[in-house]
């Protein structure tokens, strides 16, 4: 049986809401918006064997509405892929491709690696079918192709029958020069109908040239795609006549039934829902760029957005690699880490100190849950008193502080230390492995992190928000409101959204303005058919041109806007990125891309409010606690509930809520900002 969700909100039928459902390792959490902007929040234990119990127990839990609609962020794909319990897949390609997918590109993910280890191929060769399949574009305009090879019905016929002896249970379909003209390749999807299990076409997801990136894509796509059908039916079933939706990797909506088809857009769908809460609080807040921080259970992710960037170019290299395999579809650009509050503790054979990446989940938890004798991060701070039985989880979550007492004496005795001074330890070796983190999304792209606040949530991230903001040198912390359940904010308010590209590879200026303007209208009927199926009148979306240039002979692009100055864009860019541009040099093509959001409501941030002192029953009491330096101190237990914009108040103070805590040490101003968002600053 699922545990049952806890809240703390007023049971009121609403007319409509919309709920975010962020499914984590160790929690599942839930926000309901209603059609007044009224927010109620749940969170229970995950259910790893069977995710969607947890699912329809929040749901369960939350208020009642007349109409409901679900927008999910999972991460059922992504850990079948890390684990590698995918299905058993087949590659159906040209004659002489079948290895593509396994020489890949002469690049080193691992630069300094003696022996580096390439993650096994998901389809293995036995099941990689080649066909007399070959195209080849044609060499007065590179948008059309000469069909050389072609397979025969008979051909088709047969190997519908060698995959079907094979018993396999989805197929990728992946021919050269697809991207261009894809027909062929859905003529031998269509041969493959009969199977009855799915068939994914490279073209049908990348639309643009490299091969490789384009093929593993696909491969991964179907590797995928039985696990996710079967768990979007069986939720859609569960969940009856209310609407699913999914969040894409790119923070944009996605059709329930297009994530089961294409489920390798939602591959990141739970940390792309913290970056839009992070992104919606920081503008709240008054701050146009951030850092975000999401500490769960399992890991932290780490991501940094600049609204008002002034830059009309940026580099652009879409491909990602996720679990070793490389993804040409969009998505935000997330490091993310095996640290978070359920992270392990353990020693090596050298007697060193290690936190993570190993999680104690959701079942059996940390040792403070009281169904574990291996420590977590978590449990270092039950010991050093910055968690306590309280507001978390409306009071209903008793925590067993004498079994983590006992496990950090025998740890202790272990690193010749005492209990405290070892959870310290942990907590070190956590900040750290997070610092890092922050820095490869700033100092190692050119940012400077004195410049940028650091915006943390999760159920974790308040506890180490400010020492990781001073740690790393940024202005301030922001700690959002409902930071446990942020990405479920997140998820809640995210908009529609829909990309589509087109490869053209010719120079830009043999390509005139009409064909230009044929090549945009066929993107933006893609565009508009996709966005009406979640709902979105093509009146109601905002659509965004790009074009991909470089110089002919370049590998790579950049993105510049659509416009009668896109060359003059793009060479002031290259400029302004590399140091030098090639006067007289042909400027090509690469592609067009075209993007559509549904439009949102433009709010302008709340004005700053009124500073006001701390009231008297916005204090719960005290706690004795231990800062990362210094003695243990009494610090104020300050009720989260109770804080209204305006207020100010200096640490050592521990803020608690429903679905995090938050630590403000000595010498930290807290600020609640417009929106309710919590601001730290050290003095």
């Amino acid at each position: 049986m699922p545990p049952r969700a806890k809240t703390g909100v007023t049971e009121v039928t609403r007319a409509h809401c919309v709920v975010g459902v962020d499914t984590g390792g160790t929690f599942t959490d839930l926000v309901a918006i209603d059609e007044h902007g009224e927010m109620s929040v749940a969170k229970l234990a995950s259910t790893p064997s069977d995710p969607a119990l947890a699912v329809i127990a929040g749901l369960a839990g939350l208020p009642p509405s007349r109409k409901r609609s679900v927008v999910h962020g999972t991460t059922v794909g992504l850990n079948a892929l890390l684990s590698g319990n995918t299905a058993r897949a087949a590659l159906v390609t040209g004659r002489g491709f079948a290895d593509l997918i396994e020489i890949g590109r002469q690049d080193r993910p691992e630069l300094y690696a003696l022996h580096p280890i390439k993650p096994e191929a998901l389809v293995p060769r036995e099941l990689r079918f080649e066909i007399g399949a070959r195209q080849w574009p044609d060499p007065e305009d590179p948008r059309k192709l000469i069909e050389i090879e072609a397979p025969s019905d008979a051909e088709l016929a047969l190997l519908a029958k060698r995959l079907a002896a094979a018993k396999v249970e989805s197929v990728a379909v992946c021919l050269l020069h697809s991207y261009a003209d894809p027909r062929q390749e859905e003529r031998v999807a269509r041969a493959l109908k009969s199977l009855g299990v799915p068939v994914t076409t490279s073209s049908g997801l990348v639309r643009e040239y490299r091969e490789f990136e384009r093929f593993s894509t696909a491969v991964v796509n179907a590797a995928l795609a039985p696990t996710m059908r079967r768990y979007l039916e069986h939720l859609s079933h569960e969940l009856g006549s209310t609407q699913l939706e999914l969040l894409q990797s790119t923070g944009g909506k996605l059709s329930a039934a297009r994530a089961a088809a294409e489920p390798v857009r939602i591959l990141l769908s739970g940390p792309a829902g913290g970056v839009v809460g992070a992104s919606r609080a920081a503008h709240e807040a008054g701050f146009d760029r951030l850092v975000s921080l999401d500490m769960g259970g399992t890991s932290t992710d780490v991501a940094f957005e600049d609204r008002a960037s002034g830059d009309e170019a940026t580099f652009r290299e879409r491909t990602t690699r996720v679990a070793g395999h490389a993804l040409a579809v969009p998505a935000l650009d997330i490091h993310t880490i095996g640290c978070g509050g359920g992270s392990l503790i353990h020693v090596d054979a050298g007697g060193a100190l290690h936190v993570g990446p190993k999680s104690a989940g959701a079942d059996p938890g940390p040792v403070c849950y009281g169904k574990s004798e291996r420590l977590t991060v978590t449990d270092a701070h039950v010991l050093l008193g910055h968690i306590g039985d309280g507001p978390f989880l409306a009071g209903e979550l008793v925590l067993d502080v004498d079994a983590v007492a006992r496990g950090f004496e025998k740890l202790s005795r272990r690193l010749s230390s005492t209990p405290e001074a070892t959870a310290l330890a942990v907590l070190s070796a956590a900040r750290a492995s997070m610092r890092r983190a922050i820095s490869v999304m700033t100092m190692q792209r050119g940012i400077d992190p004195r410049r940028v606040p650091l915006v943390a949530f999760g159920g974790a991230g308040g506890l180490h928000a400010i020492e990781l903001a001073r740690a790393v040198g940024m202005p301030a912390a922001l700690v959002p409101m409902h930071p446990g359940a942020l990405s479920a904010l997140g998820l809640a308010s995210a908009r529609a959204q829909c990309e589509r590209a087109q490869s053209v590879l010719a120079p830009l200026q043999s390509l005139s303005s009409s064909r230009r303007r044929a090549l945009w209208k066929e993107l933006e009927r893609e565009v508009a058919a996709e966005l009406a199926h979640s709902g979105v009148a093509r009146a109601a979306c905002d659509l965004t041109r790009t074009l991909h240039l470089r110089y002919a002979g370049q590998s790579y692009d950049l993105a510049v806007p659509e416009g009668p100055r896109a060359a003059e864009v793009f060479e002031a860019s290259h400029q302004r990125l590399y140091g030098y541009r090639l006067e007289g040099r042909e400027i090509e093509l690469v592609a067009l891309r075209l993007s559509g959001i549904e439009r949102a409501e433009a709010k302008p941030p709340k004005a700053a409010p009124r500073t006001r002192a701390l009231r008297g029953d916005a204090i719960l009491g005290e706690r004795s606690l231990r800062f990362e330096s210094g003695r243990r101190v009494r610090a104020r237990r300050v009720d989260r509930g109770a804080l209204t914009p305006g207020v100010e108040f200096e640490g050592p103070a521990v803020v608690e809520e429903f679905s995090a805590t938050t630590l403000v040490p000595p010498r930290v101003l807290a600020r609640v900002t417009g929106g309710g968002h919590l601001e730290l600053r050290a003095r």
